[in-house]
């Protein structure tokens, strides 16, 4: 079976902690924004950033703020203040590729890279599909044959679907991906056999792994996952290496981004926040700085290529 070199929209420089650094400027208010739909990371990310940086002193108070839609408003400063914070994800990019604004990269800064999930490829055991080869099979004998169902429209699964079928070969413009609001949502329906396959998070599946419910095909990552007996997409011959990862960005001003900054790489020292990481199984993904505006400008572009390769730009 032939396979496709692909540019994956998540090839990762991973990290743990970036060093030890002076402790951030004390703050009497943080403002956190969280665009989108409640649920998944993000959220998770947020309630952690806030806990770690009240209990650590390094403010006061975070005023976490829901924003609807991706978050465009907020850092353009309509509808209120602009947030001091707002937390990026691959939501964030495909969003504003398809309101065709180059990641805000006019008006925000990137600050830091935090962390991210790998994602894993199920399948119902009564599926049929016992292997990722049988599954790349089907997918390339017809596209829009196999049902995988993950996270929102356009969100990190629909995103590494499309990545996959570019990978095999496959046209991404045929795939059938079934969107549900939440990825635990869409585990729930291969679990309960509404859908042959799907994607959900390690800390999603590996429960029902080990009790047999679902069949692991593909690991989104460049090695092997515990607990999840199953080949990297890399091992099964699609280069993707992926991961629902989480950051945040400001549109301040230098000197307060400065500020930020040194923030984030606080948070990142913190022995607190490597516990929440493990609690949630996070791997940590630091990147900082320019080094991840430069990531970052990047990944946006391939976003909206894969967008465009989707029949969705």
């Amino acid at each position: 079976m032939r396979r496709r070199t692909v540019l994956a929209l998540g090839v990762l420089a991973l990290a743990g902690a970036c060093g030890v650094h002076s402790p951030p400027r004390r703050r009497e208010e943080l403002s956190l924004a969280v665009p989108g739909p409640p649920g998944g990371c993000r959220d998770g990310v947020a309630a952690g950033l806030k806990a770690l940086i009240e209990r650590s002193g390094w403010a006061r108070a975070v005023r976490i703020r829901r924003e609807a839609g991706d978050g465009g408003p907020a850092l353009a400063g309509k509808g209120g203040p602009r947030p001091d914070l707002l937390i990026a994800d691959p939501s964030l990019l495909a969003a504003r590729a398809l309101a065709r604004d180059p990641l805000l990269v006019t008006r925000a800064a990137p600050l830091a890279r935090l962390a991210g999930e790998w994602e894993v490829l199920v399948a119902s055991p009564d599926s049929g599909y016992r292997t990722f080869e049988q599954f790349a099979a089907a997918l390339l004998r017809d596209p829009g044959g196999p049902r995988v169902a993950g996270g929102a429209d356009r969100g990190p699964e629909h995103l590494l679907y499309g990545m996959t079928a570019r990978g095999l070969g496959a046209d991404p413009r045929l795939l059938d991906y079934v969107a549900f609001d939440s990825r635990a949502q869409a585990v729930a329906a291969v679990l309960d056999g509404r859908l042959a396959l799907g994607f959900g998070s390690r800390r999603e599946v590996a429960p029902h792994v080990r009790a047999g419910r679902l069949r692991p095909l593909a690991v989104s990552s460049a090695e092997r996952l515990p607990g999840v007996d199953a080949p990297t997409l890399s091992e099964s011959g699609v280069r993707i290496v992926y991961a629902n990862w989480t950051g945040l960005i400001t549109s301040h001003g230098e000197a307060e981004r400065d500020a930020l900054l040194d923030l984030c790489r606080a948070v990142a020292d913190a022995p607190g926040w490597r516990s929440l990481c493990e609690r949630n199984d996070w791997t940590p993904m630091w990147l900082d700085g320019d080094d991840f505006a430069q990531w970052l400008t990047i990944e946006a572009r391939r976003t909206a290529l894969l967008l465009n390769d989707l029949g969705l730009h």
